[in-house]
Formats: C-alpha cells, structure tokens, sequence
C-alpha cells in the first residue's frame, strides 16, 4: 500500500500541484466573501427586525395613550423620548408626507424638514417596514427602519370624537363628579398624548405620516468586523493549512523522486565499483577499512572469501607492506601516488599490479580516508610480451627471407666444391680433414637457415585426433641414440586417461625433439631424461624434465626469446620455435622449475577431443 501511495505521489506534476494550490486559494477566498455577505445580510435582517420591533411598541404606546381613561396620558413627546433612550437608537421621528417633522425624539427638531418630498416619494412607504443605511457626512452611520405610521386600530374613532369610548367615559366620571359642563369638545379639551403636535396632519390619514427610527450600526459594524476578522483568521489559517498541505504534498513529491533518484545512483554506483575491473580498498583516517570490493578481494593476498571478514580491520595489517607505505606519499602537492609493483600472493605466485593511493576530501576539504586502486597488469603484460615476441618473429621473417634467398644458394656451390677438393687429397690428410671441416660448417649454416625458414613460416597446424602416447614414444625414439651417446637415461610416463588429442602430430614431434635435445645437452656428463603426460581440468600437461645444471635465474624469462642460448654452438632458435609451435595449438609452455637440480619445462594444450 506504501508503495502504491509513493508511486501516486510520484507521479504527480508539479503543474497539478500549483493548479491544486490556486483552486485552494479561491475556494477559500469565495468561502470568506459568502461568508461577509452573510454577516451583511444578518446585520439588516436583525436591524429591520429591531427597527420593526420599536416602531410596533411605538404605536402600541400611542394607541394605550389614546385610550387612557384617567386623566392625561403621556404625551407623544415623553414616549418619543422614552424609547429613544435605548442603546443604539439615534432618533426616533414622525414625519409627513412633505418630509416636515411632526415629532421627534430631539425637540428641537419639530417643525424641520426630514427629507423633501421628492425624497419621500422615492421611499415608496408601505404599511410594511422598510430600511435602508445612510451616511452623510459628519453624522454617524445609522440604520433607518421606516413604514406608514398607524397609531389609530382599525374601526374605532379617535379620542376626543362624541362616539368614542373615551368621550362616554369622561362625559360619565364628569356626571358622577356633578360636572356637566363638558358636553362639547371644547369643553373637554385633546388628549395629552395629542400635546405638541400638529393635530390634523397626525391624526388625518390623508396626511400620510410616517415614522422613522434611525439605529446606530457602529456595534454592529463593529461585531460584523470583528467576524469578518475572524472569517479571515480562520480562513488564513485554513488558507495556510491548506498550502501547507499542498506544499508538504509537493515536498513530499520532490523527496521521494530525490531519494528514488539517490537510490537509482546509489545502485548504479555501487553496480559500477563492483564490476569495473579495479580492486578497491577504502579506509577511514583511522586506516580501518570501511569499503572492499570483489576485485580487490581476489587480488590482495590478505585470505579473507567475505568483505564483512575484512570491513572494520586495521587495512595496515592486511595490505602489502610495499602497498599501504604509498599512504605517506599522498599530500597537497602530490594527491595521487602511483606505481607498478608485484604482490607475492598466497602460493608464492607473483602478480605485477599498479597501484594508486589517494586521499578523500569532501568540499570543505575535510579528509575522511584514503583510497587504494589496485589493477591486475598480468593480463597488459602477457599482451606486451605477445606484442614484443611478435616483434621479434617478424624482424627474424624477414631476416629468414633474405638469408634464405642470399646464403642458402651460395652454401650448396660451396658444400658441392668442398666436396670434390677433399676427394682430390688421400685420406688422413690434412687437406683432406680441412674440406671435411668446410663441409661440416657449411651443413650447420644450412640448418640454421632452415630454423630461420620455420621461424618465419606461418605457424598453421593441421588438428586430429592423435594418441598423444604414440605421439610421445615416437619422438623419444628419434633421439635415443643421442640419449645414449651422452649417457642420459630416458622414462616416459604416460596416464591411461590421456587418450586421444587433437594435435598436429608432426609439428609437435618437432617441438618435443627440441626440448629432448635441449635437455641432452643440458647434460654433457650425463643424467636422467624424464618425459610425462597426463590430465589437468580440461588441457594436456606434458612435462620434459632433465638433471642438468639448470638456466641462470635472469634467464628464464628470455629462454623463448630467438638467439638467445646459453650454449657457444647453439642458434637460439630452438625453443622459440618450441613456443611458436605450442601457441598455435592455443597452448601454453612455461619453465615450472630450474635449479641446480635440473630444469622441468611444462606444456599446457586444450583437450578439444575426447577418446575415439
């Protein structure tokens, strides 16, 4: 599931990001307009409510004012006043349908004009309340409710009339009290609550008054305000939780295609070190390694099979002395120290290397450890070796080429006249032995022209199967004779699982005859030839061992090289063809052992057939 929620995550672009981002920000602006228009509206819903409220009290008032049947009740004015005094009422006035104030709560306003009465027609005034907000300039804002004003209920007259309830009853209470000198209006006088009013506009519905009574909406400005101020706390905070959401969404985006982008490289870098075919060795600046990698494991002769054996191990006591000294030849002026050198591994197998030693700094220039680089060269010298050998087998082809075309001819005359001059003086002479001599030296310039000639021959073998035993007992006949003559005894041991081997039966002959000559002549006082062959994995091992005295030890790795020979008669070209011969086969052959004990040569030739 946590896979599946980072692959999402993963997948999202950063234009979907921003576009989730703005459709936040005017959701949540849209959010908080709705929600001020809202507090608007509830704002006039509740000043038209109240304003509604004090306009019903009011004729309720001046109805109980009309119908008092004790005394005066309380004039108009008072009960303006009195309801005036409620908080955030700024005035309270009855007005005409001319816009002339017939009361007010301020009694210094009577008689003034409201509103003119173009202004009062636009009001369009209705039994029904109605508001509407008005700021003029230096007064405060207020919130004016307004209607029709309908003091008198429906059917009944007003006070004062003959008919009317409040007439009967002071007419009686003036019977009672021996009073009958009230008969007439007059005589009884307007109520008290008709005081200060202009009588016949208030009280004739032709006049068309109309209340107004103006509220304060400070307090309510200030409510809404502070409402709107929360609106907009809240709906920052939710704006901010919001984008919050959305960023840390996009962070997290950004982080996970980072770390998959860290692990990619990680990955790829670690499949880079483990393979490129460098041995690598990291220490701290403790000299405790920390990284090892399979190259160097095969390389250094320290025995570990496991990088958790050798990690956290004090490198110094792993690594080569001549290796771990390059540590303390690293610094500022030289960061890199290199050379080539040869580790003695496990077996006493010598490996030439190069190697490299440099320090880890990071971009402070802090050093964190030391890097060894070690690089197999075993490989790049047998290619120089192959490359300088070839070098030598074309400077001898054409050498071979032009004695064979300029010396070989010329030696037959010779040979032929050396001959007939020996023929002509008796036997035992000394002109007789001289030609002989001639005769004899011109043979050994033939056969050293006709190694050059096999030097220079393409070295093509014609492979089948053959019975490498056979093969062996063959060339071992061929020099028997010369064998005994020296006085070097001859054993072959052949494996019974050797069989059959694809090989050129001749050119190998060649190649065996010249190393049991070799050897022969290793052993002028005499000795012990041994010949043997068997199977190691899948290639033929055949070994030529003498007793001689051996090869000097800053020789052995030129004995292939042509011309070059230990012996004063010898052309130097014996075991170069031996190599020749041997390498076209895709064989190998080598000096195992040489000492004053004797000398062991040893051929390796992959088996590419089995027995018949």
């Amino acid at each position: 599931m946590t896979k599946r929620f980072n692959n999402f995550l993963g997948s999202i672009s950063p234009w979907v990001v921003i576009g989730m981002s703005l459709i936040l920000v005017v959701v949540v602006l849209v959010l908080a307009a709705m929600n001020y228009n809202r507090e608007k509206q509830y704002m006039g819903r509740v000043l038209s409510e109240k304003g509604a409220a004090l306009i019903k009290a009011f004729e309720a008032g001046t109805r109980t004012g009309m119908m008092g049947m004790f005394g005066d009740g309380p004039t108009l004015q008072v009960l303006l006043e009195e309801i005036s005094t409620q908080p955030d009422i700024l005035y309270i006035a009855v007005v005409d349908g001319a816009g002339e104030i017939l009361a007010h709560s301020d009694e210094e306003e009577l008689g003034k004009r409201f509103l003119s009465a173009g202004e009062m027609a636009d009001l369009n005034v209705t039994r029904e309340t109605q508001w509407r907000v008005v700021d003029k300039p230096g007064e405060p804002k207020a919130f004016v409710a307004y209607k029709l004003f309908l003091p008198v209920m429906k059917g009944r007259p007003l006070p004062g009339h003959p008919g009317s309830m409040h007439h009967r009853k002071r007419r009686m209470m003036q019977g009672m009290m021996g009073n009958g000198s009230g008969d007439t209006p007059e005589a009884w006088g307007p109520p008290g609550w008709m005081r200060g009013l202009k009588r016949r506009k208030i009280l004739d519905p032709a006049g068309r008054p109309v209340i107004f009574i103006g509220m304060d909406v400070a307090p309510f400005e200030a409510a809404v305000a502070k409402d709107v101020s929360l609106t907009l706390t809240m709906s920052g905070i939710l704006l901010l939780l919001g984008l919050g959401g959305v960023m840390s969404l996009f962070w997290m985006q950004s982080h996970l295609r980072s770390r998959k982008l860290l692990q990619d490289s990680r990955a790829l870098t670690a499949e880079m070190v483990a393979s490129i075919p460098v041995g690598l060795v990291v220490c701290d600046p403790d000299g405790r390694i920390t990284y090892v990698n399979e190259i160097a494991m095969s390389i250094l002769p320290h025995g570990f099979k496991d990088t958790a054996q050798v990690v956290g191990r004090q490198a110094g006591a792993l690594l080569p002395d001549e290796l771990w000294s390059l540590r303390s030849s690293v610094n500022e002026e030289q960061p890199v120290v290199e050379r080539e050198m040869e580790l003695v591994l496990n077996g006493g197998r010598k490996l030439p290397i190069a190697a490299a030693v440099t320090g880890i700094v990071t971009d402070e220039g802090a050093s964190v450890g030391q890097l060894f680089m070690v690089r197999d060269l075993s490989q790049v010298k047998e290619l120089q070796e192959e490359i300088r050998k070839a070098d030598r087998m074309a400077a001898v082809g054409h050498l071979a080429a032009g004695v064979a075309h300029e010396v070989r001819n010329p030696l037959s005359s010779i040979k032929g006249y050396a001959t007939y001059f020996g023929s002509l003086f008796e036997e035992g002479s000394d002109n007789r032995k001289a030609a002989e001599v001639m005769t004899s030296e011109v043979d050994r310039l033939n056969r050293v022209i006709s190694e050059l000639l096999e030097m220079a021959r393409p070295a093509d073998v014609k492979l089948r199967d053959t019975d490498v035993s056979t093969l062996l007992e063959g060339s071992l006949r061929l020099i028997r004779q010369e064998a005994d003559g020296a006085g070097v005894s001859v054993s072959l041991d052949t494996a019974r699982d050797v069989g059959l081997v694809a090989l050129d039966p001749d050119r190998m002959t060649q190649a065996m005859i010249n190393l049991y000559v070799n050897a022969i002549q290793a052993m002028p006082e005499g000795g012990k030839l041994s010949v043997s062959a068997d199977r190691l994995d899948a290639m033929l091992q055949l070994k030529v061992a003498d007793t001689g005295a051996g090869l000097p030890g800053g020789d052995v790795s030129r004995v292939f090289d042509p011309y070059f020979t230990t012996k004063q008669t010898g052309t130097g070209l014996g075991l170069a063809i031996v190599s020749k011969i041997i390498e076209a086969h895709s064989g190998e052959v080598k000096v195992e052992r040489t000492g004053p004990d004797g000398t062991t040569f040893t051929i390796l030739i992959p088996l590419e057939t089995g027995e018949a």
